[in-house]
């Protein structure tokens, strides 16, 4: 890199940045800054927003932080333990000629093979689904704009949290070998790999149960496989919720459910393990999965 020398002072007369970067209208001028014309450390204060902005960790739209989140990631600030949260509604299989909406008596079908198999089963996000559904749908405070974070565009994660989805990650592609994990054939997950030790992952899963046979039991949960530092799976199994019992009148009505399910981070296998919603039944149901709420208490 080239530079030129200052060596002697000069008086800047202007009324105006002597670097147009420094300050913008609003996010979308902040996001059109050419990416050939950043750096790690631009600083850049968004009139719209009455905030300045940084860049750390990258030169894309989403590593643009909050300075003050900056000075609380980095222990200035006796806020720096705040919890946050993310949202989605981007599940795999929403149809696509609704407005991905579940149309009354459909969706997912767990079979009575899936009763007797014993299956837990899993639920996929998607990359698509998250462009079309996961949408600000207010004006005030003005969205960051930030893509494929989730529906508060990373607006409320907690300090140094890029994103708690992972929207186009592929199982069978990160394990082409892989059976009997209960992933295969999955995409998406629950990211993890910023939280921190100490940290208690909380996810509430929405979802639509519609009874196909009176007296029925379904068990929520989230399918957890932990890794290692090599990303090998070292163990998998449910984290189930409390089972919710579906008795007589219920078959081919519809219940929502918005169920709470918990978890530690304590370890590195934790902090990279794989994790998405699931169910399990002791008789036929269909399934409208709707969305997740993902909160890391600190």
């Amino acid at each position: 890199m080239a530079f030129n020398d200052i060596i002697t002072g000069f008086r800047v007369q202007s009324n105006e940045p002597i670097d147009s970067r420094l300050i913008c209208e609003d996010l979308a001028a902040r996001n059109a800054i050419p990416t050939g014309a950043r750096y790690e450390g631009l600083q850049t204060y968004v009139k719209s927003e009455q905030k300045i902005f940084i860049l750390q960790g990258g030169v894309e739209n989403t590593d643009f932080i909050d300075i003050a989140d900056g000075i609380v990631a980095n222990g200035s600030d006796s806020s720096a333990g705040e919890s946050g949260y993310s949202h989605t509604g981007a599940f795999a299989d929403k149809p696509l000629d609704n407005n991905y909406v579940w149309e009354s008596g459909a969706g997912l079908s767990y079979s009575q093979a899936d009763v007797d198999a014993g299956k837990w089963k899993v639920f996929s996000l998607s990359q698509a689904v998250h462009a079309a559904v996961d949408n600000p749908y207010w004006s005030t405070p003005t969205p960051t704009g930030n893509t494929g974070i989730g529906l508060f565009q990373g607006a409320n994660l907690p300090a140094n949290v890029t994103k708690l989805f992972e929207f186009d990650y592929d199982y069978d592609t990160n394990y082409p070998s892989s059976t009997g994990t209960g992933f295969e054939g999955t995409t998406g997950r629950i990211r993890l790999n910023d939280a921190v030790y100490g940290d208690q992952l909380r996810v509430r899963f929405d979802f639509n149960v519609i009874p196909q046979i009176a007296n029925t039991t379904v068990e929520p949960a989230l399918w957890y496989s932990n890794r290692n530092d090599s990303d090998d799976i070292t163990f998998t199994f449910p984290l189930t919720a409390q089972p919710i019992f579906y008795g007589q009148g219920t078959v081919g009505r519809t219940f929502l459910n918005r169920v709470e399910i918990s978890a530690w981070i304590t370890s590195n296998e934790d902090v990279n393990a794989l994790t998405l919603p699931a169910i399990k039944s002791d008789n036929p149901v269909i399934i409208q999965p709707l969305g997740l709420l993902v909160t890391l208490i600190r």
